[in-house]
């Protein structure tokens, strides 16, 4: 009987831990003033702390032990209880097969070439500021520098002749605020540019802090793509509480804000369009959802700053998706993976590639970060190739 109620403990802690994480995610994808944010996001983890023990004082007593748990009337405590055994029975099952999906590839996508560049390395020193960034770094298994520069080839059945072989590298959250030197993200530019690609795509959290949006022209406006570069925002932008002079600065530097709005690419050829909800309130029906199957569509290309929005964009018939937002999780576990990932859909998207007809979603684990912290969980920058589906197989 004891191991019984000790194993139906064990089963509740893991319901009570993914239940309240579930919520901190969850609420981190919405749109409310950060202050807002931050404040029940507390109230959460107080409940993730407190609520065990409080539960356990309550059930187990001196005389009987965990024997209090089969006896006596039912109470808040042992409703809670079998809530969490249950909630932890059906969500070890789905976070196995989402394991499982997170360390796959869709058979549309092929992993051409990954190589790591140690940054730090790279420069000769630590692009790190502060005593704060300096600290983290000694973190054993800090992988903050460990920047991978990554290839992949991605075959979309509607890709015409003349965009075979089109190239986009995908940045996201870059989080200009200070720790992160310039250095570091010069040599993002340097890596981008000797990839010699097609498009860039930013997808959002370029800035936090306003006195480093001059960074912008400075170091972004050097990076080079043929047909152009692209950028939606995020929400740690709002952080600068000057969005129109960061806007100002992503076209200085030669970007085009497809916030909210489409833009027509390499004569009509491709439709590039912006998604910044819910921090930005631009309407989605400035973006043209209009298709039609039986004509000669441009190649749709979606840019979100968080993958949420890809039930969206599969209504909507993007071709591509390119998002970011949740940093891959940043810290992973061993065997378990990512836990903190802002998103309404968990750790579900937290970072890769994924395939729900008719769009493929790449997320992002970000190019940098605001907290200089990475576990399992490296910075990436992703050169996407996309072939026509005959010429991939």
């Amino acid at each position: 009987m004891l191991l019984v109620a000790l194993a139906l403990v064990a089963l509740a802690l893991v319901g009570h831990a993914a239940f309240w994480v579930g919520l901190v995610n969850r609420w981190h994808a919405t749109g409310f003033r950060r202050r807002v944010v931050k404040t029940v996001v507390l109230a959460f983890y107080a409940g993730l702390i407190l609520l065990p023990p409080a539960v356990l004082w309550t059930l187990v007593d001196e005389r009987s032990g965990f024997a209090a748990i089969w006896t006596g009337d039912l109470n808040w405590a042992k409703a809670y209880g079998a809530f969490c055994a249950a909630y932890g029975a059906m969500h070890i099952p789905l976070w196995g097969v989402q394991r499982w999906r997170m360390g796959r590839l869709p058979e549309c996508v092929q992993l051409r070439q990954n190589r790591v560049v140690d940054v730090a390395c790279q420069l000769g020193f630590e692009p790190a500021c502060g005593l704060r960034t300096r600290l983290f770094c000694r973190v054993p298994g800090n992988q903050l520098w460990q920047l991978h520069v990554s290839e992949f080839d991605i075959a979309l059945p509607r890709l015409s002749e003349p965009l075979q072989a089109l190239s986009i590298c995908h940045w996201s959250d870059l989080h200009f605020s200070g720790p992160i030197d310039r250095g570091y993200f010069r040599e993002v530019v340097r890596l981008t540019n000797a990839m010699h690609v097609d498009l860039i795509a930013l997808t959002g959290d370029v800035c936090d802090k306003a006195y480093c949006i001059p960074w912008v022209a400075e170091l972004l406006g050097q990076a080079q793509a043929r047909l152009g570069k692209f950028f939606v925002l995020g929400n740690h932008d709002l952080r600068t509480k000057d969005v129109v002079r960061l806007r100002a600065g992503l076209v200085e530097a030669g970007f085009s804000d497809v916030g909210g709005r489409q833009e027509a690419v390499d004569g009509g050829r491709i439709l590039i369009a912006g998604n910044e909800r819910p921090w930005f309130n631009a309407p989605q029906s400035a973006i043209d959802a209009t298709f039609d199957p039986a004509e000669q569509q441009p190649l749709r290309i979606l840019l979100s700053h968080t993958p949420d929005h890809l039930g969206w964009a599969r209504a909507q018939r993007f071709d591509l998706m390119l998002a970011g937002h949740t940093h891959g999780g940043q810290i992973r576990f061993p065997w378990i993976g990512p836990v903190i990932c802002p998103s309404w859909h968990g750790t579900k998207y937290a970072a890769g590639f994924f395939h729900e007809h008719p769009t493929v979603l790449h997320v992002s684990r970000g190019t940098a970060s605001l907290m200089p912290l990475r576990i399992l969980c490296p910075p990436e920058i992703t050169k996407l190739v996309l072939r026509a589906e005959s010429t991939a197989r």
